[in-house]
């Protein structure tokens, strides 16, 4: 079968649609990929040029970073100075123990019993030693007493207090009982790992 001869009007259609179809599939398929290519460098760009700058600022303010990294560090030495010294549960408990009696002792406060309380871990570096002690004695010495364990070097934290008052002849006598907390540090040697 013989195709029919196509009239000049009809060739000069052909023509023209098929340059618009090649301009059609041009734009679709060669400038609009390359024109979003083209943002998105520019995007890329226009990011690495923040984070340049962002570096380019910190090697600028140097000197302050370290400044407050030195001030941050003395921070955390400080307080980790108020910890008590071992790192393990039992002795500080013991430290502990000693620093109750050794106050109470000061104060004129007698401990008529001390028991010692499960220890909580805190996070994976800290945990808390506890001991609860009965105490008697009167309400100045006590007053002291405890104040002075709040005032103490070490972090220590009267977590509950209870009190039991008795009538001693013509007198009467408070009995307090406190839980006692004191904190160490599990492993001394992550300080790289603190932060």
């Amino acid at each position: 079968m013989k195709m029919p001869k196509l009239s000049k009007r009809d060739k000069r259609t052909l023509w023209v649609g098929a340059i618009a179809g090649a301009i059609i599939l041009f734009v679709m398929y060669g400038i609009m990929p390359l024109s979003e290519a083209s943002d998105n460098l520019d995007g890329e760009l226009r990011e690495k040029a923040a984070l340049l700058q962002r570096s380019i600022q910190a090697v600028e303010n140097e000197d302050v970073y370290r400044s407050q990294l030195a001030t941050l560090e003395s921070m955390l030495d400080h307080y980790r100075g108020q910890l008590l010294d071992s790192n393990d549960g039992t002795v500080a408990r013991v430290q502990l123990e000693e620093i109750v009696r050794g106050l109470a002792e000061s104060n004129g406060v007698t401990i008529s019993r001390s028991n010692p309380l499960q220890e909580t871990k805190i996070g994976d570096r800290y945990s808390q030693v506890k001991i609860q002690i009965n105490l008697t004695g009167d309400m100045p010495e006590l007053t002291s007493f405890i104040y002075d364990l709040s005032n103490h070097p070490k972090f220590i934290v009267v977590d509950e207090f209870f009190m039991n008052g008795f009538r001693l002849r013509d007198e009467i006598r408070l009995q307090p009982r406190l839980n006692i907390s004191g904190y160490i540090r599990l492993s001394p040697d992550d300080s790289h790992l603190e932060g």
